[in-house]
C-alpha cells in the first residue's frame, strides 16, 4: 500500500516538474529568474525520476544508473538562492561568481567518478545494497554537507528577501 502510493506520488512530482518546464520553456520574454527556475525544476523532475527508477527496480536492471543522481540535493539550495537573488534583480546574465556556488556538486561528481566509471555493474548493485561499504564515509559526508546547505541557502534566500523588502519600505511611501 505505502509502496504504490509513493509510486503515485513520486509520478505526480515528475509529471508537475515537466509539465511546469513546458510551461516555463514557452513562456515569452522570459527573465533571468525564470531561466534559473527551468533549470532547478528540470533537476527536481530528473532526481524525483532517479527515485521511480529506483522504487520500480531500475536500478537492478541498469547498475549504471546507480549514484547518478546522489549530489542532486546539492544543487537546490543554490538554485533557489540564485532564483531568489536574481528574481530581486534586474541582470541579464549569471554573474562568473555564482558559478562557485556548484563547486561542491562539481567535488562530488569528480570524486564519484572512480565508481561511475572504474566499478563492474555487480560491484555497484553490492555498493547499492550495502555489501561493500567503499563510500560510507563519502555518503556521510555528503549528507552532513547537503543538510548545511539546504539550511545554509534557506537562510540565505529569506535574508535576501527581508533586505528587499526593508529597501522597499524604506525608499517608497506606497508599497504596492
Amino acid at each position: 500500500m505505502i509502496y504504490s502510493v509513493m509510486k503515485i506520488i513520486l509520478i505526480n512530482g515528475i509529471f508537475f516538474s515537466f509539465f511546469l518546464v513546458f510551461l516555463l520553456l514557452t513562456k515569452k520574454g522570459k527573465s533571468l529568474s525564470d531561466k534559473i527556475l527551468t533549470v532547478w525544476i528540470t533537476i527536481i523532475g530528473i532526481h524525483l525520476l532517479g527515485y521511480y527508477c529506483n522504487q520500480i527496480g531500475y536500478w537492478e536492471l541498469y547498475p549504471h544508473l546507480i549514484g547518478t543522481t546522489a549530489p542532486f540535493p546539492l544543487l537546490h539550495g543554490p538554485l533557489l538562492f540564485l532564483y531568489t537573488f536574481y528574481s530581486l534583480r534586474n541582470d541579464r546574465k549569471v554573474r562568473t561568481i555564482d558559478y562557485l556556488h556548484f563547486a561542491p556538486v562539481v567535488a562530488a561528481y569528480l570524486y564519484m567518478s572512480n565508481f561511475f566509471f572504474f566499478y563492474t555493474a555487480e560491484e555497484k548493485k553490492m555498493l547499492d545494497r550495502g555489501v561493500i561499504d567503499d563510500y560510507s564515509v563519502f555518503a556521510l559526508v555528503l549528507l552532513i554537507v547537503i543538510l548545511v546547505s539546504g539550511v545554509s541557502y534557506s537562510v540565505l534566500a529569506y535574508r535576501l528577501t527581508i533586505q528587499h523588502q526593508r529597501k522597499i519600505d524604506h525608499y517608497f511611501s506606497y508599497n504596492e
